[in-house]
């Protein structure tokens, strides 16, 4: 297959892995913007980078995804300038209407990036799950455009193919638009083949054939298909008895009808103790008798505290914490910190999207995702961390 060529059952694959992947940025979208967030199953095309024109979407903002681990390649979103204005909108507070003057400036572009990175990231981590692999992006790029035109943003040649995925987005009482998602032919196959790769059934090993066992003619070993008998004057054993499997019954040196060693198989049932079996086996099965557990009911203990303890609980409440956000940690060496100049890459542990930790002096009490109100970043709670700490807040 020609490099700048795809497969009917690759466009199948790429939709479904974008289906998955804007499904989890649905949600991440619906969280951040506080609105309930539908992005619909794709359609996915095939075209020249010079025939992606879509009037519809300018002007327009190009959000530029480079993948940075697992694949390689980048992701163009597209999407039309006013749904962006709306989705900011949204996003501060302000009202939900069209400002002729407005302007995506620094404070705009930050907060374009900031949403684009939360959706992404949420995407990215769903792929990873989903196909089995790490994969990280860069921080996305905004890029303002009047008209669209790829060959500015990614170096494509105007008659290089290109993978285009159109989606429907709506946003409750905010818009009702579309976005599409431009990504080059290497990468869409790269992307379907690892799809294809971890969907196909695993194949099981092949049985190992049995074995025939020697029949054995030692002493003790009755013939084939022929009972043993009992003893005289004790009662004849059930019909298929000894079970199937067990060989040379009854041992050598022992009366008849004695049960063998290693007796029940697994899976019967002991008798009683006390159980007089009427000749020497045991019955195949026996009675189990089930009860409920009857569990001790503990008291409810309130505890009643003093007028001063009250007191000195309502002095303790006006005591200022010191409440720190921590992105993600990094361990470095000495030799490495000192050689830290303006422009150096730290890299955290914790992948782009993931919550924030919430720590009050020291101890971690929640998590959370970073949000922007007005000028200032802030943290919206996401999750209450159960500890020590938080348990001792609020006592004596």
């Amino acid at each position: 297959m020609a490099i700048n060529e795809i497969t009917d059952a690759q466009k199948d694959a790429i939709g479904e892995i974008m289906n998955i992947g804007m499904g989890s940025a649905a949600t991440a979208a619906s969280e951040l913007l506080n609105a309930k967030v539908w992005i619909t199953t794709p359609t996915v095309s095939v075209l020249k980078a010079s025939e992606m024109k879509r009037d519809e979407l300018e002007p327009a903002i190009c959000v530029k995804i480079i993948y940075t681990k697992g694949i390689s390649g980048s992701n163009l979103m597209l999407l039309k300038q006013d749904d962006v204005q709306m989705i900011l909108n949204q996003l501060m507070g302000q009202p939900l209407e069209l400002l002729p003057d407005f302007e995506f400036d620094e404070l705009n572009i930050s907060a374009v990036s900031e949403v684009m990175n939360q959706m992404m990231g949420s995407c990215s981590t769903a792929l990873s799950k989903f196909l089995d692999m790490n994969i990280d992006i860069s921080t996305p790029a905004p890029h303002i455009m009047d008209h669209i035109n790829l060959t500015e943003l990614q170096d494509f040649e105007p008659d290089e193919m290109v993978v285009a995925v159109n989606f429907n987005l709506t946003i409750e009482d905010v818009i009702n638009s579309e976005f599409v998602s431009v990504m080059s032919i290497p990468l869409a196959q790269e992307l379907s083949d690892r799809m294809i790769e971890v969907s196909m059934p695993k194949e099981e090993p092949e049985p190992v054939p049995e074995v025939p066992q020697p029949e054995q003619t030692g002493a003790g070993t009755p013939p084939p298909n022929v009972q043993p008998q009992p003893a005289a004057g004790m009662a004849a054993p059930p019909q298929g008895y000894p079970p199937q499997g067990m060989q040379g019954y009854p041992p050598q040196g022992m009366p008849q009808g004695y049960p063998p060693m290693g007796y029940p198989p697994q899976g019967m049932q002991m008798p009683p103790y006390g159980y007089q079996p009427q000749y020497g086996g045991y019955p195949m099965q026996m009675p189990i008798n089930i009860q409920t557990a009857q569990l001790h009911q503990f008291e409810n203990f309130d505890v009643n505290l003093s007028e001063e303890q009250k007191d000195n609980l309502q002095l303790l409440m006006g005591v200022p914490l010191q409440i720190s956000v921590e992105i993600g940690t990094a361990r470095r060496r000495v030799k490495e910190i000192l050689g830290f100049t303006p422009g150096t890459i730290i890299e955290l542990e914790r992948q782009a999207g993931a919550p924030v930790d919430v720590v009050v002096n020291g101890n971690l009490i929640a998590r959370g995702d970073v949000v922007v109100i007005d000028d200032n970043f802030a943290v919206r709670i996401t999750e209450i961390i159960k500890s020590k700490f938080m348990d001792s807040l609020g006592k004596e």
